[in-house]
């Protein structure tokens, strides 16, 4: 295991029964103890917090006092013997604490690690003010697989390789991963033309192609990207309200999806669907009663580049001496982006006159305008200055430029795909090795998403064995179409029930605000040391309309039953069809004799079907996805 990251931007993960112990944000308590005693940290000095000695077995890496993060092997006894030595025992103010319970310097402390208690606190207070913070977290090394080059790949690896590269495996999908093998079948896909989006569609056509395109499009590699980036880069349908607003924002999506991430921020920046949701377009200069508007600069800097906080190169925290989190901006930042970024309007229609603040239109990108501009001096993160007289485009490039440069962005990004792709609570080192490649992808180039996402969907632990202390639940989108894949149902107009997913929470190109469908650090129900994103979107009204979705589906998807009703008279037959069809062979013992005893009391075979079919589709088992 690993030493709690107390990561900004790592989201969750449930795992069927079992639940992973990675990252921790800090404990309320020493949150409200830190305001509480702001006044004292001003007012003296405090002794030193740190340790001159740390003990704990398998501790990694080794002890130094300068480093606040650690990990240890799980133990199987949920115990971990912990000795903490401060660097001041003989200070009657000095008082150490180990999850949560009080000691002295020297003395070995067994610390429960199970149950959601896994991050051990060691925690070192000047009377009641904190001085020093150092954590623990027992991980478990993920089993890796051995596979020969690009081949010699077995049926469940590709299938865990598609549901993170994909929307679903299939059989087809998953024989031709086992073929060609990862890097392969990666270069194939991204061969592939993109689906299309044709012009002139209302709303709820564009929401069903693109909802068809996820689905059924060849080009499921890039189907998989344009979703995860939309959960980072949100345009809304609740705003952008008319299908030829929502089109080219699609097509910007499916442009940049294997591109640089600076070619693609620059993109979103000049794009009338986006400048219209963050309301960009017409941020003037402070003029009377003008000024500059801050919704988009704030989102830019927030949550599509560097997110609220200090972050190191593995997703953790940067702390400052008293353990708090440092802050990437203020409000004067965003005050200073958003003077930076006036001056842009819509795209002039052909045949109207320009110079002026334009109309809506979404044909083309963004225009500048000097004489909205603000042209004094600018100051940015890190303290970079805009210098004055800059034109619109020049601010533009300088703001781009100081957020795409900043340390923030690999481990940011890095964070949210694994998170969007893979599993909810990455390790720090899977969260490295990723922003590393953000950094140079090998050739020494900076934000190359296509290196990005082949480094997500490679690494060791988005292949490693299943564990049910990995992976993360499936949004409502994924679990639909993932089930439709895996029947290979015949859908041709998603609109007959695309309406349905309103109460799940999550219809297509549709997100409720800024942060998506749900938050990216919305914390796991009932531990809120790990995340659990998708959570948000499973509260116990949704879990019951899922299922009746998912219910409803199965009794209208026109899919081939023919496989089903051949074993339907053996009960273990038809359960195990369906094991092979949903899970690949994976269900457990427990639901196998569930859906066994349930389907022999059940005597039509139609219903029969219809009946495992519906109880493995909305089990955990099938729910969640493991990595």
């Amino acid at each position: 295991m690993k030493v709690a990251n107390m990561k900004q931007v790592n989201p969750i993960s449930p795992v069927r029964h079992c639940w992973i112990y990675s990252d921790i944000l800090l404990p309320f308590w020493l949150v409200m103890g830190l305001l509480l005693t702001s006044h004292s940290l001003q007012a003296a000095s405090p002794v030193s917090g740190k340790l001159t000695g740390l003990v704990a077995q398998g501790l990694m890496p080794a002890f130094d006092p300068t480093i606040t993060q650690y990990t240890v092997p799980a133990p199987s006894n949920c115990l971990v013997s912990i000795t903490a030595t401060v660097a001041d025992p003989t200070n009657p103010n000095l008082k150490l604490s180990i999850s949560n319970t009080s000691t002295t310097s020297g003395k070995v402390v067994n610390a429960w690690v199970c149950n959601g208690k896994t991050p051990t606190d060691i925690v070192i207070y000047d009377v009641w003010t904190v001085v020093g913070h150092y954590t623990i977290t027992p991980v478990t090394t993920p089993v890796q697989r051995t596979i020969v080059g690009s081949y010699s790949i077995d049926k469940l690896t590709a299938a865990q390789f598609l549901a993170n590269a994909s929307f679903g495996p299939t059989p087809d999908s998953i024989a031709a991963v086992q073929s060609q093998g990862l890097t392969s079948w990666l270069a194939a896909q991204a061969k592939l033309p993109a689906s299309a989006i044709a012009d002139g569609l209302n709303t709820n056509q564009v929401i069903s192609q693109v909802f068809l395109n996820m689905y059924q499009g060849a080009d499921q590699l890039r189907q998989r990207m344009i979703f995860a980036l939309s959960q980072t880069l949100v345009v809304s349908a609740n705003k952008d309200v008319y299908g030829d607003e929502l089109i080219p924002w699609v097509r910007l999506l499916s442009i940049y999806a294997f591109g640089n991430y600076r070619d693609l921020l620059r993109a979103a920046a000049l794009s009338p669907s986006m400048a219209k949701y963050l309301d960009l377009a017409n941020s003037q200069k402070v003029s009377g009663n003008i000024a500059p508007n801050e919704n988009f600069p704030r989102e830019l800097m927030q949550l599509f580049t560097i997110g609220t906080v200090l972050l190191n190169q593995d997703g953790s925290l940067k702390l400052d001496a008293y353990g708090q989190p440092i802050p990437t901006y203020n409000q004067k930042t965003v005050v200073e982006y958003a003077r930076a970024l006036t001056g842009w309007t819509y795209p002039t229609v052909p045949g109207t006159a320009t110079g002026v603040l334009n109309q809506e239109n979404f044909v083309g990108l963004m225009e500048p305008r000097s004489q909205y501009h603000d042209t004094g001096t600018k100051t940015l993160v890190n303290g970079q200055v805009i210098p004055a007289g800059q034109s619109v485009n020049q601010d533009l490039e300088s703001v781009l430029d100081s957020l795409f440069q900043h340390p923030n962005v690999p481990p940011f990004l890095a964070t949210r795909l694994i998170h969007s792709l893979v599993t909810s609570n990455p390790t720090s080192t899977y969260i490295k090795r990723v922003a590393d490649v953000f950094v140079d992808n090998g050739k020494g180039v900076r934000g190359d998403l296509w290196a990005v996402l082949t480094a997500v969907l490679t690494d060791s632990e988005a292949i490693a064995v299943p564990s049910f202390q990995q992976g993360h639940l499936k949004d409502p989108i994924r679990h639909v179409i993932s089930l439709g894949r895996a029947l290979n149902a015949q859908i041709t107009d998603p609109n007959q029930f695309m309406y349905l997913f309103d109460s799940l929470g999550q219809k297509v190109l549709t997100p409720p605000s800024v942060f998506s469908f749900y938050s990216p650090l919305g914390a796991l129900p009932n531990n809120p040391n790990l995340y659990g994103s998708e959570f948000q979107l499973y509260s116990p009204g949704m879990v019951i309309q899922r299922a009746n979705l998912i219910y409803s589906l199965l009794s209208t998807f026109n899919y081939d039953s023919t496989p089903f009703n051949a074993v339907a008279n053996d009960s273990a037959a038809l359960v195990e069809k369906v094991n092979q069809t949903l899970l690949q062979g994976q269900m457990s013992d427990s639901l196998r004799q569930t859906l066994t005893t349930l389907t022999k009391a059940t005597p039509d075979t139609a219903n029969r079907v219809l009946g495992v079919l519906y109880l493995a589709a909305i089990s955990s088992e099938y729910a969640v996805e493991l990595n």
